[in-house]
């Protein structure tokens, strides 16, 4: 059993986090979903974040505030992932890097 959370958060994306619960008034109990969408048919992993409940099938980490949740079939596919947050010309939101 996973104790740790597997993946790393940046300082930025953890600022955002809180900032997107606080300004959608996400409720208590639940917490930060991070998943892998299995719909990608090129062979590739493609992630997914998201706010729910916890679920029996859910390990949950709290990290620095909030409650981590991850699937428990998922947890291998996020091992050495960092989720940051960027802002830029190009692009602004969440990113995922290995």
């Amino acid at each position: 059993m996973i104790t740790e959370l597997p993946l790393k958060i940046t300082p930025e994306a953890l600022k955002q986090i809180k900032m997107i619960m606080a300004e959608k008034s996400v409720p208590k109990g639940y917490g930060l979903r991070v998943g892998t969408n299995s719909a990608t048919s090129c062979g590739t992993t493609s992630f997914m974040l998201g706010f729910d409940k916890k679920k029996s099938s859910d390990d949950s980490f709290e990290f620095k505030g909030i409650k981590v949740l991850i699937h428990k079939k998922e947890m291998l596919h996020l091992i050495d992932i960092t989720l940051d947050y960027e802002e830029g010309d190009e692009a602004t939101g969440f990113r995922f890097d290995k």
